[in-house]
């Protein structure tokens, strides 16, 4: 063996002391110990980078599922009597109980379509759809296709339904208000939303003297737009205190398929346009309009 210390080119004696000032009995053993050593590392960081691979696979599928990101339709199911909101799925077997539960489901950010299909039933509900970033959100009676809004109640009762700040394509479709005083001023409402439409929807219950001190505003606004493009069509307002309003730079078109009578006033228009060209709508006052609001075809 060589001496060990000092500067000598031949010593070898230390060498034999690894990094961790472990002593291995020879200077091989030191070696095949770091390669060892290196081996396991390897080893290691190649499980570690398996695991991510399939965590990250795993991650992108909830997202799809989550986000809807093919963008298909997504179809969410409703029923008052046998809906369940704490073991639903959305499925038509394992419905929603309430329609805020399956909105609650919603993904915020989604390229898909969203149909909520809603059972005919009372629902006392003030439903509110807010801040989506996705395709399209429907809330559509199930039975909308074999109803007339205008000529009868659709069977699909709701208190109000509200958009808030969503940036979809929004439409509500063979809704009927219903307890409308223990509402919030509004049957139907769309606020910073891309596009809002109603089809097929009754508002025939009389909101013309109701205590106003817990509405939006001190009046009962039946189908309201708010700094919102849309359109209304194939729907009834009657006895409402307020049937349509505009406002704030919205911008609506009321169908001529539109229609009702005995209302206090037919057409709002505040800071807003209203095309109304055709409507069937009557009232005490035909339209109000404040801060340059116009409406068109009346």
């Amino acid at each position: 063996m060589l001496n060990s210390g000092g500067d000598s080119p031949n010593e070898v004696t230390d060498a034999r002391t690894d990094a961790s000032g472990t002593i291995h009995e020879t200077l091989k053993a030191r070696i095949d110990a770091g390669e060892n050593l290196t081996t396991e590392e390897i080893k290691d960081l190649n499980e570690t980078l398996t695991n991510q691979r399939e965590e990250i696979s795993q991650l992108n599928g909830v997202i799809q599922d989550l986000y809807g990101g093919d963008g298909s339709n997504v179809d969410l199911y409703v029923h008052a009597g046998r809906g369940n909101d704490t073991t639903a799925d959305g499925t038509e077997e394992k419905p929603f109980k309430t329609i805020q539960a399956a909105v609650d489901g919603i993904p915020f950010l989604a390229s898909s379509r969203f149909y909520i299909h809603v059972a005919p039933d009372v629902y006392l509900e003030d439903v509110h759809v807010r801040d989506n970033n996705i395709t399209a959100i429907e809330i559509v009676a199930t039975n909308n296709e074999v109803t007339n809004a205008k000529e009868g109640d659709t069977g699909v009762f709701v208190r109000s339904i509200f958009f808030e700040n969503c940036q979809a394509y929004c439409r509500i479709r063979g809704v009927t208000l219903t307890d409308a005083q223990n509402g919030p001023g509004f049957f139907t409402r769309f606020d910073r939303c891309s596009y809002g439409a109603v089809d097929n929807c009754r508002a025939a219950i009389n909101t013309k003297n109701l205590d106003t001190n817990n509405f939006r505003w001190s009046d009962f606004r039946c189908y309201n737009l708010e700094s919102t493009m849309g359109n209304i069509y194939g729907t009834l307002a009657r006895n409402q205190d307020f049937a349509i309003s505009s406002m704030f730079a919205s911008s609506l078109r009321v169908s001529n398929s539109v229609s009702g009578s005995r209302n206090n006033v037919v057409y709002s228009a505040n800071g807003a346009i209203i095309f109304a060209t055709g409507a069937d709508l009557t009232g005490e006052t035909k339209i109000i309009s404040t801060y340059g609001g116009q409406v068109f075809g009346q």
